[in-house]
């Protein structure tokens, strides 16, 4: 595995606003290609090899990658893919503790990745289960820009474009490989395609309507509820919200949170909030929440189950 330490810097000063022409303020801009290989075909299963690329220009920054214990057997149909056995990633560490080096390593960088979408669904299911925060990272998708700019070319697939970009390729379907490809598909773009591919990238970075992320890729209509309403008022008038929860059957105990958004995927409905105890930005799964009360109203806590109550000083997590 090779990390990068990555310097930490909001998106808004990486990407507002390009001052200077676009092909010069492409050049000053981070980007990380990446890449994901999994237990098979669907955004719910689970992760079992991570890796990044960072570059500026044509400039390689760094490399990250690492094999990911999905907690499961991998089936023989997705080692027939990307040739990753269970014996392979015995060891390796499972995604909760994989992920927050791969989050230090994209900090202030638009991502770049090929079928984008698919990745960005396994990983944001991947970081809810870790109780982590969605980055704000812009996606751009080296698949999608040939189709916008109809390509004529016999498909959109990774290995059909390097071929004809003439962008090296190494093993298929592994992930650092395959992020190296896409990192290349970007620059062959704007070097080949010229100013519509440089108009798309920007627009895809300045343009909040087209702007791709986790949470426009990964986000469900919210269903609502008074939980949902609750942490909905709370962003809205700025305040706290004292909650408790309960994982795998542990007692809960009250902890002070600050909503900051609330989304759904694969039905389930999360909130993500800053947690002011340990200075982190966590997400907790609603079902999981016993009970919640807008911090220092009077009225009574909003007991959400039956079977569950507050216990003010006992252990656990949600």
């Amino acid at each position: 595995m090779v990390h990068y330490a990555a310097i930490v810097m909001s998106s808004a000063a990486v990407f507002h606003p390009l001052n200077a022409s676009a092909r010069g303020a492409l050049h000053d801009i981070p980007f990380v290609a990446f890449d994901t290989e999994t237990t098979g075909l669907h955004a719910s299963d689970r992760l079992v090899e991570l890796a990044a690329v960072r570059f500026r220009g044509d400039v390689v920054e760094g490399e990250w990658s690492t094999l990911v214990d999905p907690g499961t057997a991998i089936p023989a149909e997705a080692t027939l893919v990307h040739g990753i056995r269970s014996q392979d990633v015995a060891g390796s560490p499972p995604a909760a503790e994989a992920l927050p080096g791969f989050l230090d390593f994209i900090q202030g960088a638009a991502l770049v990745g090929h079928n984008a979408p698919f990745d960005i669904r396994v990983l944001a299911h991947e970081l809810l289960r870790a109780g982590l925060p969605l980055p704000d990272n812009p996606v751009l998708d080296t698949c999608a820009i040939p189709r916008r700019l109809q390509l004529d070319v016999p498909n959109h697939r990774l290995a059909t474009l390097a071929h004809r970009f003439g962008v090296p390729q190494g093993r298929g379907h592994r992930a650092l490989a395959d992020a190296r490809v896409a990192r290349g598909l970007l620059e062959a773009y704007l070097r080949d395609l010229g100013p519509a591919v440089e108009s798309l990238v920007r627009l895809a970075l300045t343009q909040d309507s087209v702007l791709l992320s986790f949470r426009g890729y990964a986000s469900e209509q919210v269903a609502p509820s008074p939980l949902v309403a609750l942490m909905r008022r709370a962003r809205a008038e700025l305040r706290s919200v004292v909650l408790a929860c309960a994982d795998d059957g542990a007692p809960a105990r009250p902890r002070r949170v600050t909503p900051r958004d609330v989304y759904s995927l694969g039905g389930t409905v999360y909130v993500e909030a800053d947690c002011p105890e340990d200075g982190s930005v966590r997400t907790f799964r609603m079902d999981r929440i016993t009970a919640a009360r807008l911090d220092q109203e009077k009225m009574g806590i909003m007991h959400l189950t039956q079977n569950r109550s507050w216990r003010p000083g006992a252990a656990g997590k949600c």
